[in-house]
């Protein structure tokens, strides 16, 4: 695979402590924001995270953060079928996005991520075998026109 996007995140990035909307992050969790008319003004960052973010790059904790390094890691080590898994919607997805859709799946548990992926990998491998079923008759049991007619209510297919 070429090299991924975006890919070189760090962790205080990870956790938007490199820039916030609201401004930098300083050590002790608060933001300091400069006004328009040049005063700064300093604020408690600990406020709950919008749920729609949860998850997503910039918004991860510490605990998260440190999660996303190790599975970043063992994606690296593995390699090969496991890796493809990883990033089975292609590079345009980017690095960081990809590997936080798998964590987010399994709430950041780390060991409930390698066996979803585990999972998954073993799942593809025979549509990969059959190179993802590129005669859709074959793949459906069925011609086209037919499952077209019934979709989404026909449940049909291998992969």
């Amino acid at each position: 695979m070429a090299t991924i996007p975006d890919s070189n995140w760090s962790k205080d990035r990870l956790m938007g402590k490199s820039v916030s909307f609201k401004g930098a992050i300083n050590q002790d969790g608060t933001t300091t924001v400069t006004s328009p008319a040049g005063s700064k003004q300093r604020h408690d960052h600990k406020e709950k995270i919008d749920p729609m973010l949860w998850g997503r790059p910039g918004h991860l904790s510490e605990e998260e953060a440190d999660i996303y390094m190790k599975f970043k890691d063992e994606v690296e080590s593995r390699g090969g079928d496991f890796k493809k898994t990883v990033y089975c919607f292609g590079e345009e997805e980017g690095e960081v996005w990809a590997l936080c859709r798998w964590l987010r799946a399994r709430k950041f548990v780390y060991q409930d991520v390698i066996t979803m992926v585990e999972e998954a990998t073993q799942c593809r491998a025979d549509a990969k075998a059959a190179d993802f079923y590129p005669d859709p008759k074959a793949a459906l049991g069925c011609d086209m026109s037919v499952y077209f007619a019934q979709y989404p209510q026909l449940y049909s297919g291998f992969a």
